[in-house]
Parts: structure tokens; C-alpha cells; sequence
């Protein structure tokens, strides 16, 4: 446990301002993500000889404590999809192990390993590798030694590693012996051009600038540029993705007897009790006589038990609230969402905005339609024509569908999208459009129009 931490719990005990210091204390829980309190927690219990968890050690005896529970009886544990186990370091090390190459070679190739960062790239230039391993190794590295070792790290599988732009990563995709399917070796004489000189193009969408730089038509150019959607521009992505990486959420939803409802994830409940060994024996023990310090640290253990509690028991409040208010996307998905105030939620359960502010941070909710931060449902709004608001995410879904139901041929301005907005009772600016187009990184649609040319 952090040392203002301890503090403060010892400060609840000791001080005439107890309420005020224990409010505080809570909501510094409050506010802790998931991982966060579980290394508080871990501090605590290597602090306080009076805590322990549920299961921990012997099982004889009772506590006068219980542990706060949230499980529905009939719910099963929320868990993440598994992820690879082996790291994008340990499968290389494992074909540099097989390599037939000597000593020294695969010296050189382990440092570059280590080196390669989670999307596979190599994260220093080789003259300032070659530079660190001569040092290391006491004798001068050429910068060719360096290219031999690359050369052999980037023969290693996933195909594209060890590159040092995107532009290598997927010419050494290219490679007719690694390519996974058949493939035209015009089109892929095509598709390595295009990698190597003409990546910005290709961006742009530009067919003339293409089909000049290729000295190619347009049919090859299209052909090569599905090659090139087919590769990897991550490969050690796969491997690298860390398994703290998938939150287990705070909070999960499911749909009973008609309702949707929200409850805690049992999973992230600590599950507390007092040391029913320690307890009996300051039970038997005449105060006077007992130790001034385990007095106080059944206190501190009790104190902590009963704000983490609390801390569970808000953020369920503010779950809860949050449903109620978002009702419309538990059954529509984002489109239903509406704007959302903290002030709002506070109101209802009868907190301050901070604590709501709090209560939300870093914790997030499965539902049905993915893992979403707390965060995610509060958001401004635009006044309908019917004197309603909609949400900033439920317009940006709107103007996602028109687009992606538009004409290829002909994609709609975002003045066209304001019109159609607007027939739905949103009036909003076009210059409001175009922002939230380009917040979910759509182009605009002279570049849709070109880009659907290129597909063909």
C-alpha cells in the first residue's frame, strides 16, 4: 500500500476528523482502475497481518467481517478471449535456436531481437545497433555483419519482421516462396512497385499517378493494390498483444424475464475478510493488555474492508444509473445512445458530479455490443426538431450509415449530409459534419470516390 495511503487509514483512527479523512480515503478507491486497486490490495495484505483473502489459508473459523458480493448466483465469470501465450521475442529466439548459423551470427540476431518492438519493427537504426553491439562485444561490427543478421532475422516467420519501414514490411511480404495463396507475377511485380515508390499514391488514391510510376493499367493496379490490403502491416502484433492488454471489465450486463440489467463483475471483487485467528485471540486478550498496534491495525483492516465496500457498492449506483439514462442502447446499439450529463447521474443517486467523475474513471461495462468505458455514455448533444437531443455518438453512427450506404460512384458531400441530418430532425453545421466525419477517419468524398475506383 502506498505510504499516503497507510496515512491516511492510520489518520481515520487517530484524528478528530474522521469523517473527512475516511471520505477522502474512499474516494481515493474510488477512482483506482481495476489494476490499480489490486496493487493496493496486494500492499495492504503484505501490510496487515489481520487481512487476508477468502481461500488464502486455513479455512477453520469465522470472521465477524463478510466480504462484499455482487455475483448473481446463476451468472458465470466473465472472461477475456485467451491470447497467445508465446511472446514475439521467445518464438524468433526459437527459430534463431534451429538457424544454421554460427555463434557469432546468432549473437548478432539475438541483440537484434531484442531490439524489435511489439508491431514487429526494429525500434533503433542498425548503424546505432551495430554501434551498441561493438561496444558490447569489445570489437568492431561492420554495419555488412549487420545487414547479414538482419537479412536472417527477417527470414524468420511472421513474414515482415525486422523491418525498418512499412515499406520494407511489406516488400518482405512480397516474397513469392512466403505468399500463402498463387498470385500473377505481373500483379506482384506490380505490388512491390507500388510498396516501394508509390505507398503516398496509394494513400491519396491517385490511378494516374500510379498507373505512371508502374508504367501499368488500371486493372493491374487494382489487383496489386488487393495484394497489398491482404498483407500485415504489424506482423509481430499477433504475438506482442500483452494479456494485461484485455480488461476484464467492471461491470456486466445481460438481458432477463424481458429487462436488460447491470450488476458488478465478481471477478474484480476482492474477496476480504478478517484473520479469524488474530480476531479470536485480541477477543480473549483484555484490552489494556492488548498490543497498541494490532488494535490499530484491526481498525485500519476493518476501515478499509468497509470503504472498499462502498466503493463497489457506488460504482453498482452509478451503473445502474447509467443504464436507466441508456436505456435505448442496450436495445439499438450506439445509435440509441443520448446525451448524458454527470450532473445527472449525481442528481439520481444522490452524490457530487466528483464522485460520478470518479466512480467512472478507468472502469468500463460489457454489453452487447462490446466493452465500453463508463466515460463512453456521457457525451453533449444536438437539439432535434422536436426539441430533443441527440447524442454526438448517435450522429456520428447516423452519418457512418449514410456513407456506407452512399453510391461509389457518387459519395455524398458532407453538405449532402447535412441535408439528410437535417430531414431527420438534426440540424447541425456542416463544418460540425465534417468534424465528426473526420473523427472516425473517414475521408472526404472526392478521396471515398477515388478510392472506390482504385477497388474497382
Amino acid at each position: 500500500m502506498s505510504v499516503n495511503l497507510q496515512q491516511g487509514i492510520r489518520a481515520t483512527v487517530s484524528q478528530q476528523m474522521v469523517m473527512t479523512v475516511q471520505q477522502q480515503q474512499s474516494l481515493k478507491l474510488l477512482q483506482y482502475s481495476s489494476l490499480e486497486l489490486e496493487t493496493e490490495l496486494k500492499q495492504m495484505l503484505q501490510d496487515n497481518p489481520l487481512l487476508e483473502l477468502v481461500g488464502s489459508s486455513s479455512e477453520e473459523g469465522s470472521s465477524t467481517e463478510d466480504y462484499p458480493t455482487y455475483r448473481h448466483d446463476d451468472e458465470e465469470d466473465y472472461s477475456p478471449e485467451m491470447v497467445a501465450k508465446v511472446s514475439l521475442q521467445d518464438y524468433l529466439l526459437e527459430q534463431l535456436g534451429t538457424s544454421e548459423i554460427d555463434d557469432f551470427q546468432k549473437t548478432l540476431v539475438s541483440y537484434l531481437i531484442g531490439d524489435i518492438d511489439d508491431n514487429g519493427y526494429l525500434s533503433s537504426t542498425l548503424p546505432e545497433i551495430v554501434t551498441a553491439l561493438s561496444e558490447l562485444l569489445h570489437r568492431p561490427i561492420t554495419l555488412d555483419e549487420g545487414e547479414q543478421a538482419l537479412a536472417v532475422l527477417q527470414s524468420f516467420d511472421p513474414a515482415g519482421i525486422g523491418a525498418r519501414s512499412l515499406a520494407e514490411c511489406l516488400l518482405l511480404q512480397l516474397d513469392k516462396q512466403r505468399l500463402a495463396f498463387s498470385i500473377d507475377d505481373d500483379v506482384l511485380s506490380v505490388a512491390r512497385i507500388i510498396c516501394e515508390k508509390g505507398l503516398d499514391a496509394l494513400v491519396r488514391a491517385d490511378l494516374n499517378a500510379l498507373e505512371i510510376l508502374a508504367e501499368t493499367d488500371i486493372e493491374h493496379i487494382r489487383q496489386a493494390h488487393q495484394l497489398i490490403r491482404r498483407l500485415n502491416p504489424k506482423p509481430g502484433k499477433l504475438y506482442s498483444t500483452p494479456e494485461a492488454d484485455l480488461a476484464i471489465p467492471d461491470v456486466l450486463t445481460r438481458y432477463k424475464n424481458g429487462l436488460w440489467e447491470v450488476y458488478i463483475n465478481p471477478q474484480v471483487v476482492p474477496k476480504l475478510r478478517i484473520n479469524a485467528e488474530y480476531e479470536r485471540m485480541l477477543k480473549v486478550v483484555d484490552k489494556a493488555s492488548a498490543s497498541k498496534e494490532m488494535l490499530e491495525q484491526l481498525q485500519i483492516a476493518k476501515l478499509f474492508m468497509t470503504q472498499l465496500n462502498q466503493r463497489f457498492a457506488t460504482l453498482l449506483a452509478v451503473a445502474q444509473s447509467i443504464m436507466q439514462e441508456q436505456y435505448a442502447f442496450f436495445q439499438q446499439g450506439l445509435s440509441g445512445l443520448k446525451p448524458l450529463t454527470l450532473k445527472v447521474i449525481a442528481e439520481q443517486i444522490g452524490v457530487h458530479e466528483s464522485t460520478v467523475s470518479r466512480a467512472i474513471n478507468q472502469k468500463f461495462m460489457a454489453t452487447p455490443y462490446g466493452v465500453f468505458e463508463l466515460k463512453r455514455f456521457f457525451s453533449s448533444g444536438v437539439a432535434t426538431q422536436e426539441g430533443e437531443q441527440a447524442s454526438a455518438t448517435a450522429i456520428q453512427q447516423r452519418i457512418r450509415a449514410f456513407i456506407e450506404a452512399e453510391s461509389k460512384a457518387k459519395p455524398l458531400s458532407d453538405s449532402k449530409l447535412t441535408e439528410l441530418l437535417e430531414k431527420e430532425g438534426i440540424a447541425i453545421a456542416r463544418r460540425t459534419v465534417a468534424k465528426y466525419r473526420e473523427g472516425m477517419n473517414i475521408p472526404t468524398a472526392s478521396l471515398r470516390k477515388a478510392q472506390a475506383l482504385l477497388q474497382g
